[in-house]
């Protein structure tokens, strides 16, 4: 997530992907509930995976930011992915996943309010974006509950709808 450190909240750190990171990705696109609203829904091969991972490193190389594992803190383990993709035609995008097993905890509110503060503390962004299926209502009710409006205007995928959040500095 931020180049040389990690992106903590209470429960949670965001940290740079690091190439052992490939296996456990995999294991979280096996499951069709998690894999569902990502891309085209499939299983992630491990190629695929380690390609993610090196695009990741390289954003963050070069923007100072990208995606990364998402870490339970009390546990060590990685249990999804956060951060922001870089569309090659349009803004940058938060995007997080999480293992099922540790959905209906909060951590995606905890996730999406850290992600927001970022852009706007550390980035500098007025606005942060995100897509979602138009079916991934609990993504949806999320977004809506951190302050995020549809926006549809910005959507690439028009099988997506996407949702705005204005940042005012503090």
């Amino acid at each position: 997530m931020i180049h040389d450190d990690v992106l903590q909240t209470a429960r949670l750190q965001v940290r740079p992907f690091e190439p052992d990171d490939a296996a456990a990705l995999v294991a979280l696109f096996a499951d069709p509930l998690v894999a569902r609203w990502v891309d085209a829904g499939e299983p992630l091969p491990r190629a695929e995976a380690e390609l993610w991972i090196e695009r990741s490193r390289e954003n963050l190389a070069r923007y100072g930011y990208g995606t990364g594992a998402v870490v339970e803190r009390a546990s060590g383990e990685m249990i999804g992915w956060a951060g922001f993709a870089r569309p090659e035609d349009g803004p940058e995008q938060i995007i997080y996943g999480l293992a099922r097993a540790h959905w209906r905890r909060g951590y995606g509110r905890e996730l999406v309010a850290a992600l927001a503060a970022y852009a706007r503390d550390a980035l500098g962004r007025d606005r942060v974006v995100a897509t979602v299926h138009p079916a991934n209502t609990v993504s949806a009710h999320i977004l809506a509950g951190a302050g995020f409006r549809r926006g549809d205007d910005l959507a690439e995928d028009p099988e997506s709808h996407c949702y705005v959040l204005h940042l005012t500095r503090s």
